[in-house]
């Protein structure tokens, strides 16, 4: 299992992102081959953790290929108060 970690700093509630997340990404991403998981976590007003479970790297990569450019860009770029710190690796101890 690979995970993909996102911090994200908006300039606007992170709360208002819920719709769209919901509505288009969440069915996008479940779409995509090795997908396993997604986590929206609201950490504060305006920051926010996304994590996302793939089966390997492969599967990660292709989708950061496949939402980094489109969804992303369009949907969370434009409303970064700051540069998002990404962490992405291999999981190596979990319950599931």
């Amino acid at each position: 299992m690979h995970a993909v970690v996102n911090q994200l700093h908006f300039n606007k509630p992170v709360d208002e992102f819920r719709t769209a997340l919901t509505d288009e990404l969440l069915p996008l991403i479940t779409s995509l081959p090795g997908f396993t998981d997604f986590n929206y976590v609201k950490v504060s007003d305006d920051r926010a953790i996304v994590i996302i479970f793939w089966q390997d790297a492969a599967s990660a990569e292709n989708g950061a290929n496949t939402i980094g450019p489109t969804w992303f860009a369009e949907n969370f770029a434009p409303y970064l108060a700051s540069e998002q710190q990404r962490s992405t690796g291999e999981v190596i101890v979990s319950s599931w």
